[in-house]
């Protein structure tokens, strides 16, 4: 399973962050269901300033659901700033 480490730039990092709390409705929650399991992490030093380190089963479901109605209002209502995320994912050389 490819692990992926995903940064970003946000409008508000607690507006982010809250999104990520455990239960009904969090984006915990919307890639669980794909199988997708995420740890959280922000710039102590720049919240503004966030990640996420995500293990991901199937890469297309997972791209499919970032381009879905779902995932680019998800995105829009967390303050996602979509021109600075990058990601990198794990290989094996």
């Amino acid at each position: 399973m490819p692990t992926a480490i995903i940064f970003h730039e946000v409008e508000d990092g607690a507006v982010w962050a809250s999104a990520w709390k455990k239960g009904s409705g969090s984006r915990h929650e919307m890639f669980g269901k794909l199988g997708i399991t995420c740890r959280t992490f922000i710039d102590p030093e720049n919240p503004d300033v966030t990640g996420v380190m995500a293990d991901i089963p199937d890469m297309a479901k997972f791209h499919e659901l970032l381009q879905s109605d779902e995932g680019q209002n998800a995105m829009r209502e967390d303050g996602l700033k979509v021109e600075t995320m990058r990601m990198l994912v794990e290989f094996t050389p």
